[in-house]
């Protein structure tokens, strides 16, 4: 009995997604997303199809969460008065539970570090 195929996460360069391919022998590789063609660089998970279609899920949910929170709600500082979250706002209220979601996934998975603002 042959044993099921291998899956791997990989990231597409032209349009940021990530995606589950089948290990094949070829390094070249097609974006499912927008048709650029493209070598492997780097695979973000290996494992069974299902496994890696799940952790695409995550990632790419990550990646839409953190792409949501602007960049200058990020470099805004905390005033002293200020220290609750729940008084800070809820620009720094989102920023503090995506922070918490990141450290809560990152033992599951590594986080790719164009990811991380």
């Amino acid at each position: 009995m042959a044993p099921p195929p291998q899956a791997r996460v990989l990231r597409c360069c032209r349009c940021r997604l990530f995606q589950a391919h089948q290990m094949k022998k070829s390094l070249k590789w097609t974006c499912k997303a927008c048709g650029e063609k493209q070598s492997f660089l780097r695979a973000y998970g290996e494992g069974s199809g299902a496994d890696c279609r799940r952790h695409v899920q995550k990632l790419n949910l990550l990646q839409g969460q953190l792409s949501e929170v602007s960049p200058r709600s990020l470099r805004e500082p905390l005033n002293a008065d200020e220290e609750n979250t729940e008084n800070a706002g809820p620009v720094w209220a989102e920023h503090v539970r995506l922070q918490v979601s990141q450290q809560r996934l990152g033992f599951l998975f590594s986080i790719p570090q164009s990811l991380v603002l």
